[in-house]
């Protein structure tokens, strides 16, 4: 994470910039999804890895109740300060310092539920480095939320066990208005060098398998930029707002109680994934779009009730009327055969049937393209160009719209897949390619160490 090179290099910088040395190191993970995209907040398993990028604090505990943020790369993030407090109001949407934010407000509320004062906890500063590509799939935004959350659990001696820090972090993204589920969490805290890990939820378990080292993971960027700010939050939570309603039609169709998460209806006892996807089917009549008012009708309210119950999202707004309707079959589709491959890709992985897993990586593709329609242009082209070049199975990888595709290639096929990627994308864009090729075997999770 942070290589013997790094750390003086950012402790003299710390020193330079705050007149005092740091206490503690962290360093959080990116990581990629090997499978299971978009079915964590549904309840469903997923697959991802730790890269060996990551974002790294170094921190010092202040006297004060203020937390000041500084970016190694000064001229790409301003400085950031603000005040601990119960309620910790955000910066402008889409300011990297919410971030922060919302690691710490979460941190605040767990100290003083547990009996503790505010005045009792210290603020930090803290010196932010990183070389997780932002924007793009590979989870930047939650690497620097559960950095800032380490870092300020080691400077206030909060103690919090790896799992309950990660289900802690993953409500606390909520905070910057982005109603995911816990799978980036997970992975940046829980992942073992050399395994991929299988995630399930609710409560979190997560599952270390063995991923061969004469396999790699060839990660290609779009150039396009998957930011979950402003028109991308509302493509990425409509999404969560369809599945939502489509596990409520789903219950009340089958006369089941109220899920909390669609995972719900096929848990202990529940009904196989073919059958409810066979019974929404039966409920929408294979209808693609669902209007404000046919959804009242569902479930036997007026329009106005359906919007405040099924649309509001986790800031509090409601989610604007989509002008193509709500398309709920699509999206349930898509998440209970994703759930079903995540499934057959653990048991290919952990049977060393690593072109089973290819092609199952092709068809969570092609069900993310065409029923989630997260993909791009761009993301398809590197799909089918690395599938083309000798990789055993492609797909995108993380929120979709934009950001980074991945390909499972034999170790010693790498270099012919990436030549082929520089020739057939990179080079008519007249981009340089080694900025955006990168190749990763599975990485260690968060670190954290006392200095001096």
């Amino acid at each position: 994470m942070a290589s013997s090179e790094q750390r003086p290099a950012l402790v003299e910088q710390f020193g330079r910039e705050f007149g005092r040395q740091p206490a503690w190191l962290v360093s959080a993970p990116g990581r990629i999804n090997l499978i299971g995209e978009h079915t964590d907040y549904n309840g469903f398993a997923v697959m991802p890895m730790a890269i060996d990028r990551a974002i790294r604090i170094v921190a010092a505990p202040r006297e004060d109740a203020q937390v000041e943020l500084k970016d190694v790369a000064r001229s790409l993030y301003d400085d950031r300060q603000f005040s601990l407090s119960r309620r910790i109001p955000p910066f402008a949407e889409g300011d990297w310092g919410n971030y922060a934010k919302a690691a710490v407000q979460s941190l605040v509320e767990l100290a003083l539920s547990d009996g503790g004062k505010a005045e009792s906890l210290r603020g930090m500063s803290c010196l932010v480095d990183g070389d997780i590509p932002p924007a793009a799939g590979l989870s930047s935004s939650t690497a620097l939320v559960v950095a800032a959350g380490m870092a300020f659990g080691a400077v206030n001696w909060l103690s919090m066990g790896r799992r309950g820090l990660a289900e802690r972090m993953a409500e606390a993204e909520h905070y910057v208005g982005t109603q995911g589920g816990g799978m980036d969490q997970a992975a940046c805290l829980l992942a073992h060098k050399g395994h991929a890990l299988k995630i399930d939820f609710f409560p979190l378990r997560a599952e270390a398998v063995p991923f061969p080292n004469d396999f790699a993971i060839l990660a290609a960027h779009s150039t396009i930029s998957a930011r979950k700010t402003g028109e991308q939050r509302l493509h990425y939570n409509r999404r969560v707002v369809e599945c939502n309603i489509g596990a409520h039609l789903l219950a009340r169709h089958l006369d089941a109680a109220p899920p909390a998460h669609m995972a719900d209806l096929a848990g202990p006892g529940g009904r196989p994934l073919a059958e409810l996807r066979a019974a929404l089917e039966d409920v929408l009549k294979g209808h693609p779009s669902l209007s404000l008012r046919w959804g009242a009708a569902l479930f036997g309210t007026d329009p106005g009730r359906f919007a405040r119950k099924f649309l509001r999202m986790a800031d509090g707004r409601l989610l604007p009327m989509p002008g193509d309707g709500l398309r709920v079959l699509q999206r349930c589709r898509h998440v209970l055969t994703e759930a079903e491959r995540t499934e057959r890709a653990a048991a290919s992985l952990k049977g060393g049937d690593m072109r089973g897993l290819g092609e199952l990586m092709n068809e969570s593709h092609q069900s993310c393209a065409q029923d989630y329609e997260i993909s791009c242009y761009e993301l398809d082209q590197l799909v089918d160009l690395m599938r083309g070049a000798g990789a055993l199975g492609a797909r995108l990888t993380g929120a979709g719209f934009g950001g980074f595709a991945i390909g499972l290639v034999r170790a010693d096929e790498a270099e012919q897949v990436k030549a082929a990627l520089e020739r057939g994308f990179y080079a008519p864009r007249r981009i340089a390619a080694a900025q955006h090729l990168f190749l990763f075997q599975p990485a260690d999770g968060a670190l954290e160490e006392p200095l001096g």
